[in-house]
């Protein structure tokens, strides 16, 4: 999509965004938000202003995920700082024959890299973060499985690109390791969430009633992680 030719540009509140249009046999019309474009999806007979008259109704939609994305995108290249239970930390950087990455308030010290080298940098971050996330969540998940009926079999770190948790059936509980950058509660939602597979092994009325039991603000917080997921990638 980055090279298809520029159908309209839509002004939005923060800024004018292009719209190009990929015609395709298809029965709705579908909008796509990608490489800071929007794409309008559909088929051939359908006119330029019925495709207005989309983007206008969903012009709202359009605005809010366009400006995350854009934010995302910032977050991303930002690499001056590290996010840790949702607090942004500025990197400080000092000489040094070894890599080495410790906290150091009122942020976190960085030696044997340089800002520049992109690659080394994201490798060392990865492997602190992971660090933290092996001290943080085990404590984590052993208060929310007080209130829990069935005990989680053992914990491991994920580095899944698709979930930030799962659950087998021998209890098993698996967490995404990138969870140490969001806020506490985001983490706990997730916990939550994973310690209701205990009981229930699937997505039902059941399961939600029993992650709300154990985490009551699951909706606010599967949100966040919809809307602000893609920010907890930057390393690694």
């Amino acid at each position: 999509m980055k090279n298809a030719p520029v159908w309209l540009t839509l002004p939005l509140p923060d800024g004018a965004v292009e719209v190009v249009l990929t015609r395709r046999e298809r029965k709705s019309i579908g909008i796509a938000i990608r490489d800071g474009r929007v794409e309008l999806i559909a088929h051939p007979r359908v006119g330029r202003e019925q495709l207005l008259a989309v983007l206008r109704q969903r012009q709202h939609w359009i605005a809010g995920h366009v400006a995350r994305q854009r934010h995302a995108l910032q977050t991303r290249d930002d690499w001056s700082q590290v996010q840790l239970f949702g607090q942004p930390l500025p990197l400080h950087f000092i000489a040094g024959q070894r890599v080495r990455v410790a906290r150091a308030e009122p942020g976190v010290l960085v030696s044997g890299v340089t800002p520049h080298d992109r690659d080394a940098l994201q490798n060392a971050m990865s492997r602190w973060l992971k660090q933290q996330a092996h001290a943080h969540f085990p404590g984590r998940l052993a208060e929310l499985a007080q209130r829990c009926t069935r005990a989680p079999a053992s914990l491991a770190l994920s580095s899944a690109r698709t979930r930030w948790g799962s659950c087998t059936s021998a209890g098993v509980i698996r967490l995404n390791w990138r969870l140490v950058q969001a806020p506490p509660d985001i983490l706990d939602y997730v916990v939550a969430h994973e310690l209701a597979h205990l009981v229930h092994m699937n997505h039902s009325a059941a399961f939600w009633s029993e992650t709300a039991r154990l985490f009551p603000d699951w909706q606010r917080a599967r949100l966040w992680l919809k809307q602000h997921g893609s920010t907890l990638f930057r390393f690694g």
